[in-house]
């Protein structure tokens, strides 16, 4: 089976390209695939790194905000003739303009549409449940009257993967769309790294962007450092793609005592975590269920982070957080200092995430989406008959750590 994955690929960061990484990486260790190619964003100031996986072969094929090279998608695919075509994107992945976007969700109406390919679409966000505002966009007609063709464009797909469960039955009773699939996002999960007692090390990590939360953990730190005098903030990660001096912004307002790490390269990952008592995600808005939060479970790390349906949803499926109100900065200090003040109730919210972050391995997910590749061409699995796609996330053994502070 020959699938044809179209996403933004490391070394270029950001818009999913370090997830979609992952994700090649683990489905080409499936027996079903015979070779995987990557048709990917052209590559910036950086030189390729050769493959994981004698199955994957990565072609750069087109530039953000270039509409022209993005239509080469269509040439390129119709030359591999693969048997799936896998799109790995979110509402803004070919760059910040409408005219990009538009032709990039266009192609997915033009393959399974007019030529009539099995194509499956990982779709990570839903822009209609955004708070634009909170990602400096207009709430303006044109707006969302360019979200709902998106929207119909991408759901054109044979079939639409999310990692957020209660997308499935929103877009179902939406839109009518039948093939609405959950695969849970994946984590690496790692053996627990001991927290250091005598540091106390706050970080948020990730691409930043206006929706993260900075001035918020700004101002609750700037409160907390006046009641605990050994507490650090790490914030680690540039600037999103589409906000390219959005961190430079924040320097200038950031207290002294914040350390910025910039990018993180993949190896070094486990070294910034290994620091971190606590991780901060006080989103303002969420686009689509959080990387870090996986990231920050894998390395079995407590959580502070804001209420979000897409938060509170990880939660309920066995993760640990203390969730807070968005924007509430007093709330957010007042959870972080429940767990940096008691031990016990740090390393059980560490071992419940480790846990939760086991049971939704790469492995797994890669079984799913060869399983779901499979139902789409009919075909029988190799090892368990008809094709089912679902990871099913056993009950965890400890109660949910879950408090809102209102």
């Amino acid at each position: 089976m020959r699938v044809c994955f179209i996403s933004s690929y490391p070394p270029n960061r950001g818009r999913l390209s370090e997830y979609g990484q992952n994700l090649v990486k683990a489905i080409a260790k499936r027996p079903a695939v015979t070779k995987i190619y990557v048709v990917a964003d052209k590559a910036r100031n950086s030189q390729e790194r050769p493959a994981e996986n004698s199955k994957i072969e990565v072609l750069r094929v087109w530039k953000p905000d270039f509409p022209l090279s993005i239509v080469g998608i269509l040439w390129h695919v119709l030359k591999i003739k693969p048997h799936i075509i896998h799109f790995n994107i979110h509402f803004q992945s070919y760059g910040k303009t409408r005219l990009a976007n538009f032709v990039g969700f266009a192609l997915i109406l033009l393959f399974s549409k007019m030529f009539r390919l099995k194509t499956i679409v990982l779709l990570h966000n839903l822009a209609e449940k955004v708070d634009l505002q909170k990602v400096r966009l207009k709430p303006s007609f044109v707006n969302k009257a360019g979200i709902l063709i998106a929207t119909k464009l991408v759901l054109s797909a044979s079939c639409i993967v999310v990692t957020v469960e209660s997308y499935v039955q929103y877009l179902k009773r939406r839109y009518g769309h039948k093939e609405i699939w959950y695969i849970p996002h994946g984590t690496s999960a790692t053996n627990r790294i001991p927290i250091d007692y005598a540091e106390k090390v706050l970080l948020m990590f990730g691409h930043m962007g206006p929706s993260k939360g900075l001035p918020i953990i700004f101002r609750a730190f700037e409160n907390l450092s006046k009641e605990m005098k050994n507490v650090k903030l790490v914030v680690a990660g540039d600037s999103h793609p589409n906000f390219p001096n959005y961190l430079n912004e924040m320097k200038r307002v950031a207290p002294q005592a914040v350390d910025f790490l910039g990018y993180v390269q993949e190896e070094d990952i486990a070294k910034v975590f290994s620091r971190a008592d606590v991780v901060v995600l006080p989103y303002s808005t969420a686009t689509g269920t959080s990387g870090v939060f996986h990231i920050a479970c894998s390395y079995g790390k407590p959580i502070v982070a804001t209420s979000l349906p897409e938060i509170r949803e990880l939660v309920t499926k066995g993760a640990s957080a203390i969730l807070v109100p968005s924007g509430n900065r007093e709330a957010l200090k007042k959870a972080i200092l429940r767990i940096l003040c008691n031990k016990s109730l740090a390393n059980k919210m560490s071992e419940q995430n480790l846990t939760f972050a086991k049971r939704e391995q790469w492995p797994a997910v890669a079984e799913s989406y060869e399983k779901a590749y499979l139902k789409l061409l009919n075909y029988r699995s190799l090892n368990t008959g008809r094709a089912q796609v679902s990871v099913t996330v056993p009950a965890c053994e400890t109660p949910n750590l879950y408090e809102r502070f209102e």
